[in-house]
């Protein structure tokens, strides 16, 4: 069966206008987060880092309420809940690759009724305790990908779930790919002619496409459409 498209989006600062993982940390007091802890993502990953997060939360009695009313606050990004429920009527798949993790992302999906729209959400697990503190864990542990971290190759899990589709009798007419940051530049560098990479304006992602504009040994094949709200996006699938 041919669906006309796959739509993978990046969720911080892509579907939310913001990072899950900042606004949870910002519930913590500056005294809370010492250099020993701040230095933990340069030595350790920003997995293990939010790990710490999530314990000093706990620790500082920042309960799960609190963390996700928190959560739910966080405005979608300009036409991003028109743009989801438009593409999941016009019949496209929608999954979301993120380096946050399932405890927050379900969290706000749900509050927007947003979740039913969603296909498949691939991120860092995370579960509350019995004690109420959320513990995280890594997607997977990678060393195939230097353009990845550690816990999370996006162009990796892309490439799986399409070919997984494909064996369950499942054609994509067109990928395309919606996203920021660094981390979104390997899906994009996977993307064949016939695809669409929608890098946010003025983040990251964009930045690092220009310099790969060039580059014959890693070359970007999809075509690229900059984007600053969801209208853009719908626009040009459209067409």
């Amino acid at each position: 069966m041919d669906l006309p498209a796959l739509v993978a989006f990046d969720f911080d600062h892509t579907i939310v206008d913001d990072n899950t993982d900042f606004v949870v940390r910002n519930l913590l007091s500056e005294d809370q987060l010492t250099d020993e802890v701040q230095n933990l993502y340069l030595t350790n990953g920003w997995t293990l880092y939010m790990e710490k997060i999530f314990e000093l939360l706990h620790q500082n009695s920042i309960g799960l309420k609190e963390i996700e009313a928190a959560i739910i606050n966080i405005s979608p990004t300009p036409g991003f809940d028109i743009l989801l429920k438009e593409l999941h009527s016009l019949g496209y798949e929608i999954i979301i690759i993120s380096d946050s993790n399932s405890l927050l992302i379900d969290t706000w999906l749900k509050s927007r009724q947003l979740d039913n729209l969603i296909t498949k959400v691939f991120t860092n697990p995370a579960q509350v305790s019995d004690d109420g503190m959320i513990k995280i864990k890594m997607y997977h542990v990678q060393d195939f990908c230097k353009l990845s971290m550690i816990n999370l190759c996006k162009g990796h899990i892309l490439e799986n779930y399409i070919k997984e589709r494909l064996e369950e009798g499942i054609h994509f007419k067109r990928i395309a790919y919606v996203g920021d940051g660094k981390n979104d530049l390997c899906p994009v560098l996977r993307l064949s002619e016939n695809d669409l990479a929608f890098p946010r304006m003025d983040y990251p992602l964009l930045k690092k496409l220009n310099e790969y504009k060039n580059n014959e040994t890693c070359k970007v094949k999809a075509t690229i459409i900059p984007w600053s709200n969801g209208s853009e996006i719908l626009d040009n699938l459209n067409k």
